[in-house]
Formats: structure tokens, C-alpha cells, sequence
């Protein structure tokens, strides 16, 4: 499926809005691939993405699978216009336990005021294999902020 910006400029703006974003930063989530419908987001894991046995905590796996899908629809949209999730289901599927977390988000239909996205969330272990252990699927609302 060709999914085609609504602007050339969609890699320049994602990452000045990046920059506002502090929660992102304080988890440490970067976005490494940025391409029309298609985004993949990364954290490097550390204590503080831990819950209380040492796994990744499902609100980590659960924000970077909504990172991942809601700037996947952010690549769509114009340039007054954002995307804020409206609608989130997450199902876990193995324990996250590893040096990283990996999430591809991508838009599966866009529309004129909602995208269609799913997330995948991958475990990463140190030797470099990946363990798929969340998918997501999301509502993209998409909405022109009135400041």
C-alpha cells in the first residue's frame, strides 16, 4: 500500500515536535526510521522501565507501541494538523526482558479524520534476536489544535 504525505516536510516537523516531548525523553524513546506510514521507535532499557520483578513494565511497552502508531499517522497529516490517540487495545504476548525495545508502527487505512495503525513491540536481547512481545492496535484521531 502507497501511502503518500501531505507534506514533504513530515521528517523536519516530527522531529521539532520530538524535541517538545518530554515525557519521551525522560524514557529514554528515540525514533530511528521516520517514512510515509511507517515509523520505528526504540528504547534502550534500563532500571526505570522496570516493574517490581524486573520486567519491562507493560506502561513502557504500552506508550512506545502508542509512540510507534501515533507518529506512523503523524506522517499524513498536514502541517496545522497532529494525531492524539483516541483508541488503544494492547495485547502482551511474552514477558519483555531484555537491552532494548523495538516498536514498528504503521498506518493500516488512513482516513481525513481518523487513522487506522497498529504497533508491533519487539524484545531485543543482547546477541541481537527479537522476541515479538506486544502487538497494539490504535485510533488516530486526527485534529488541528485550536491554542
Amino acid at each position: 500500500m502507497q501511502l503518500t504525505p501531505k507534506t514533504p516536510r513530515f521528517r523536519e516537523i516530527i522531529r521539532h515536535h520530538l524535541h517538545r516531548q518530554e515525557f519521551m525523553k525522560h524514557i529514554r524513546c528515540e525514533l530511528t526510521v521516520i517514512e510515509p506510514g511507517y515509523v520505528e521507535a526504540v528504547i534502550e532499557l534500563d532500571t526505570i522501565h522496570q516493574q517490581q520483578i524486573g520486567l519491562v513494565h507493560g506502561g513502557v511497552t504500552a506508550t512506545i507501541a502508542d509512540v510507534a502508531a501515533g507518529f506512523a499517522g503523524f506522517t499524513l497529516v498536514g502541517e496545522d494538523e497532529h494525531t492524539v490517540t483516541a483508541e488503544i487495545k494492547i495485547s502482551y504476548f511474552r514477558k519483555g526482558l531484555g537491552q532494548r525495545l523495538r516498536a514498528v508502527g504503521r498506518v493500516v487505512k488512513a482516513g481525513t479524520s481518523m487513522h487506522f495503525c497498529e504497533a508491533d513491540v519487539f524484545c531485543v536481547q543482547a546477541d541481537g534476536t527479537e522476541d515479538l512481545i506486544a502487538r497494539a492496535t490504535t485510533t488516530m484521531a486526527v485534529i488541528v489544535p485550536r491554542m
